[in-house]
């Protein structure tokens, strides 16, 4: 695994726990990526001090995009970079990098913020053509986040990759499909998250932060295995992926001493961060990581990753024992989760392949939302309960004489990832249902995940545990509608249809339905995207619907309904098609 220690300087009182944690992280032999603000260019000290930790520790020293001050440079009331008017940012890292060739003669290899737009990429590519390597967003940080803050923190980044990637030219949070689409640098996340309460809760508190994780209470003063059970959760991506996992931790001065955002003491705080740094040391001791700086990693990306790499990440909730187990994957057509605790339900689909452009500041559309948007977002349109009458998500119905139990409403788990030539393959376990009358049915689900934006189901009963079961039915369901936040977008523009017949949406509850088991459809031109649900050729359907929401259900189904008889195999596909 690599690793990346990222520190940034603060002023006054608050220097010497800067201090503290450059101390902490040399005396376990952890070289730091030193990210100074424009202002710390023009003090002695600061300066002083990261060249001289450069030369003796082989730290780097790179540039953050963080509360602007300093000689010549005056943002006005808003000092966050991804937040300002164009002409703003483009005047902005003109005097910043100015300054740095002032000072380094250079320009900087490493630059970080919270989030960078794909114009702030844009303009560090054009300005700074140096810079290498990127921290370019919060993983999932959005409306979770904001619920439980001061709402004061704008930052919508949701939909974006939980490793490090390329980021596209139109929008940093997409994974570049080639090098014609690529913005040219390397990006990595601000933290690395939980992959399991990042989709289910506030994630900033569950992240490779220890103090943030006092601030989420997961702690019993200076007792926090959850920390390291993190690190070794993404060491053991290693097992699912055919290069080394990543991980980063950048703690700031402030989380070290007293905090408004916890109770327990900075002797607390310093604790933990130190036992996280002496953890990653042990592991680097016995050639489990590699510790490295943020340039350093990145000319190694640039080596050993291609454009459109699938990648997985296989999560298990590590802080309550619920048992819990979640399924990512990426590629440079989507981003999907498979939510085992729900039957191995589609919980969250971006569709890449449709891609999207935006960018943040006054001056643009979307204003302060960067995230990219979803197709199926089931934490933000809907609960477990009541999904698949209020909600977006797939899921399959199974109906036998008469009774239909959805398998959403029981738990599976992985029992198998693997990989080959036609790409990446889940194996979930099967899921036994019981009815009323005593009968019991168990199928198996497998995802297939081909690169090219198809989404393949495999369903196979079997087993039966009644002698009068003798068929089934099977419907194959997605429920799904666009969005960027928990709040609806229009849906005016989609289109639904069948091989047959098509209607614009219009908020009235209609459906199309066929018997021949066909392809259903939508058009929905805000993403770029078109979204299908066909039956694989050699198990057509029985018969296929597509519906249309209301503006209190405002979201579109999908559906395809299969006989299966004990031992059958049907497979369905979801096919994401980019459209002008």
């Amino acid at each position: 695994m690599h690793v990346n220690i990222l520190h940034r300087p603060e002023r006054g009182p608050l220097y010497r726990f800067y201090r503290l944690e450059q101390d902490m992280a040399h005396e376990a032999g952890l070289p730091v990526t030193i990210l100074l603000h424009y202002h710390d260019l023009f003090d002695a000290e600061v300066m002083a001090d990261a060249r001289d930790d450069a030369a003796r520790h082989g730290d780097e020293i790179g540039l953050a995009l963080h509360r602007f001050a300093g000689p010549g440079l005056d943002v006005g009331p808003c000092n966050k970079f991804w937040l300002l008017p164009l002409d703003q940012k483009r005047q902005v890292l003109e005097t910043i990098i100015a300054k740095w060739h002032e000072v380094f003669g250079c320009d900087p290899v490493s630059v970080a913020a919270y989030l960078l737009d794909a114009s702030s990429l844009r303009l560090l590519r054009e300005i700074a053509p140096g810079v290498e390597t990127v921290v370019a967003g919060c993983f999932e940080e959005g409306v979770r986040v904001y619920h439980g803050c001061n709402h004061s923190w704008y930052l919508f980044s949701e939909g974006m990759p939980w490793g490090p990637w390329y980021p596209s030219k139109d929008h940093a949070l997409r994974p570049a499909a080639d090098e014609d689409d690529a913005i040219g640098l390397v990006a990595v996340p601000h933290l690395v998250r939980d992959m399991s309460l990042s989709y289910e809760g506030r994630n900033d508190f569950w992240a490779s932060h220890p103090p943030n994780v006092i601030r989420g209470m997961g702690n019993q003063g200076t007792f926090s295995p959850y920390d390291l059970n993190l690190v070794d959760q993404f060491r053991l991506q290693e097992r699912f992926n055919p290069w080394p996992s990543y991980l980063n931790t950048f703690v700031s001065p402030p989380w070290l001493t007293w905090s408004p955002n916890f109770e327990d003491s900075p002797e607390v705080a310093q604790a933990v961060y130190r036992q996280q740094l002496e953890y990653l040391a042990r592991l680097r001791d016995t050639g489990e990581v590699v510790a490295n700086t943020l340039g350093e990693y990145g000319r190694w990306f640039r080596q050993q990753r291609t454009y459109g790499d699938q990648e997985t990440y296989w999560a298990k909730e590590m802080l309550y024992g619920s048992g819990k187990h979640y399924l990512w994957h990426l590629d440079a057509t989507m981003r999907v989760l498979i939510d085992c605790a729900q039957g191995g339900s589609i919980g969250d689909l971006r569709p890449y392949i449709g891609r999207v452009a935006m960018d943040t500041g006054p001056d643009t559309a979307r204003k302060f939302i960067g995230s990219y948007p979803y197709l199926i977002q089931s934490q933000h349109r809907s609960g477990a309960a009541f999904h698949s009458s209020d909600g977006s998500r797939t899921t399959a119905f199974v109906c036998r004489n008469g009774e239909v139990l959805d398998l959403a409403g029981t738990r599976t788990r992985c029992l198998d990832v693997s990989r080959g030539e036609a790409g990446s393959r889940f194996q979930l376990a099967p899921l036994e249902l019981s009815f009323a009358d005593g009968g019991r049915v168990t199928l198996a689900t497998t995802y297939l995940f081909p690169g090219d934006g198809r989404i393949g189901i495999v369903r196979q009963w079997v087993s039966v545990e009644s002698a009068d079961a003798t068929a089934i039915e099977l419907t194959e369901y997605v429920k799904a509608s666009w969005g960027l936040t928990e709040y609806p977008e229009p849906l005016d523009d989609v289109t639904l249809g069948t091989d047959a017949e098509s209607l614009a949406y219009a908020y009235r509850g209609r459906c199309l339905a066929t018997t021949n088991g066909g392809r259903v459809a939508a058009s929905v031109p805000p993403l770029g995207v078109s979204v299908e649900l066909r039956a694989d050729e050699a198990c057509l359907a029985t018969r296929s619907r597509v519906s249309e929401g209301h503006l209190f259900s405002p979201y579109f189904t999908l559906e395809l309904t299969h006989t299966l008889r004990p031992g059958d195999t049907v497979t369905s596909w979801i096919h994401l098609k980019p459209i002008a």
